[in-house]
């Protein structure tokens, strides 16, 4: 035998021993179970947002003869702890237009003003459509008081309230979902005539 021939011989037994190594080890791969893909639980994914937009109209304000419109926007977001509780903050704002007239046939007076207001609140799944809410936040209101002595101009002032929010809420489920809750403030004044209930209406996404 050559010794062409035999370095060709031993060529082809290399390459037919590569050949069913690659073989053995695509057929060894293909196998082996798919592993799943983890599902994903970095801080993003535990977030949820929400919030409420309302919008009201009102034959007068304070006590004034007159009538008023107002507008308010509420966006919320919170850290998912575990699939029960959930943590985060929440802010609104309400603005409000009103026309006003101090005496019958007397000059129109227009009233502009911004309530604002941030807290912290957390939640906790009861069931799949039901949920409890507590929050502890800062309202700061301005109110129309009354008119200057001639008439053509409204006082107004500012009053800053704590609240202590409790309650239950209910909810549509799914990844955007519509809630209503009802809320007791436990900080409310006694000595008001303003009722310590706090009724809200609003959507979620991810909750």
């Amino acid at each position: 035998m050559t010794m062409n021939r035999v370095r060709l011989i031993s060529f082809l037994l290399l390459m037919t021993l590569g050949v069913q190594s690659i073989l053995a080890q695509v057929s060894s791969r293909s196998r082996r179970p798919v592993a799943t893909k983890e599902k994903s639980n970095s801080f993003t994914d535990r977030l949820w947002y929400g919030g409420g937009f309302g919008i009201s109209f009102s034959g007068g304000l304070a006590g004034l003869n007159g009538n008023s419109f107002s507008v308010g926007l509420s966006p919320m977001m919170a850290y998912k702890i575990n699939n029960i509780f959930s943590i985060g903050p929440r802010v609104e704002f309400q603005y409000t237009n009103g026309r006003f007239r101090p005496q019958f046939n007397g000059p129109i007076v227009k009233f502009n003003g911004l309530d604002y207001g941030a807290g912290i609140f957390a939640r906790a799944k009861i069931m799949r459509i039901l949920f409890a809410h507590t929050e502890l936040s800062y309202i700061n209101r301005v109110y129309p008081v009354g008119f200057d002595a001639s008439g053509t101009k409204l006082i107004s002032e500012r009053f800053g309230d704590n609240q202590f929010l409790v309650g239950l809420g209910y909810t549509s489920g799914g990844l955007f979902s519509s809630e209503i809750y009802l809320l007791y403030d436990l900080m409310a004044d006694s000595q008001s005539t303003e009722l310590p209930l706090v009724y809200r209406l609003g959507f979620t996404y991810k909750f």
